[in-house]
């Protein structure tokens, strides 16, 4: 022991092999002290807060989810939400059955003149999300069911004209009457017959799953419409909006724009459309689509032409132009395209269709 002593004094006197045993203590020690605060930051769960993830590292990292476009409408969502099954409701417009319930839910609204000019909506729902009440339901014709073929959904319906009836056998519409499928709807008390008829998407999506009815994918659908993301705020104009002029106060319809949501808020006559929960009923874009129409019996039953061509005036991000519309056939799908030829890119969101006879007086709202 006494010569292991001795010999460490001389180790320590010699300045030349001290000096390197003390700087590789040096190291050891910050390589030490650096492990274990990491270490204690790990276990603390700070680390990350300054950076990106506002994760622990310790913890991994979630993988971005790439949206999709969803086919009714073009709203972008996670994928395997994109593909909902579309379903086609008939609802009414008379003055005596307003308001309407879910129309403010709709992904896409088609609107023509029924009898004496009273207009109806073919609501069309591929969302996936609940809607409790749906409504009022009324009869089919012939034209509104053309539309629903283009989806190649489920075409939801109380009776209907003749040649409406007809035309669901002869065709092999899929379709859902109430006359014959009580259980799916109820009669609201609150409301007078014949507008007293309702739904929500739980009966008829349980009436499909019941009926084994294959809601997956786009159902066979022919093809898509093009979209695209909002103008940018600056971009936009300060107002804008439409007017289409169906016979009578009552079924005139204002489009009126607001440049923040860069969508569109419907009046009908000087009051807003609301549903029967208060909801405004809005579209990212409206299309006035003109359409050959003649009256084809004493009941002022109408014939609407659904296939070739005509034009349009097409509305979104404040602002309208002139354009057209093409539908080759029954099995196609109706396309708007802009007068260079180019199809639209509408925004994402609902689109509504007002179809109108040839003729009739829309003005334009300008900026």
């Amino acid at each position: 022991m006494e010569e292991f002593i001795l010999k460490f004094k001389a180790f320590v006197r010699d300045k030349n092999k001290l000096m390197p045993l003390l700087a590789l203590i040096c190291l050891a020690l910050i390589a030490w002290a650096g492990f274990n605060a990491h270490s204690w930051i790990d276990r603390a769960g700070i680390r990350g807060k300054s950076g990106n993830s506002g994760q622990a590292a310790s913890e991994p990292i979630a993988p971005k989810i790439e949206l999709v476009r969803r086919w009714i409408d073009g709203v972008k969502v996670e994928p395997g939400k994109e593909n909902v099954f579309p379903i086609a409701v008939m609802i009414e417009n008379h003055a005596d059955s307003r308001p309407p319930a879910g129309l403010s839910h709709a992904n896409l609204v088609y609107e023509a003149e029924a009898e004496g000019g009273i207009t109806r909506f073919l609501a069309v729902f591929a969302s996936g999300d609940k809607i409790d009440k749906i409504g009022p339901v009324r009869s089919a014709r012939p034209y509104y069911i053309d539309w629903a073929m283009d989806l190649k959904g489920l075409y939801v319906h109380c009776g209907g004209s003749p040649e409406a009836l007809a035309k669901i056998i002869n065709e092999r519409v899929l379709d859902l009457n109430e006359f014959y499928n009580a259980p799916v709807f109820w009669r609201d008390s609150k409301r007078a017959a014949p507008h007293n008829v309702f739904t929500s998407t739980d009966k008829l999506y349980n009436y499909l799953e019941k009926n084994k009815i294959d809601l997956k994918g786009k159902s066979g659908m022919v093809s898509e419409w093009k979209y695209k993301d909002d103008l940018f705020l600056e971009n936009r104009p300060e107002k804008g909006g439409i007017t289409v002029f169906y016979k009578g106060n009552d079924f005139t319809v204002q489009w009126k724009y607001d440049k923040i949501t860069n969508d569109y808020a419907r009046f009908q006559g000087p009051t807003a459309h609301v549903d029967d929960d208060g909801t405004p009923i809005k579209a990212k874009n409206v299309i006035v689509q003109f359409a050959s129409t003649s009256i084809i019996d004493e009941e002022g039953r109408r014939q609407v032409a659904t296939t070739g061509k005509g034009k349009a005036e097409i509305c979104l991000d404040g602002q309208c132009r002139a354009g057209s519309w093409k539908k080759k056939n029954k099995n196609s799908r109706t396309v708007y395209y802009e007068d260079d030829g180019q199809e639209v890119e509408l925004n994402a969101g609902t689109a509504w269709v007002s179809v109108v006879p040839i003729g009739y007086k829309i003005q334009v709202d300008v900026k």
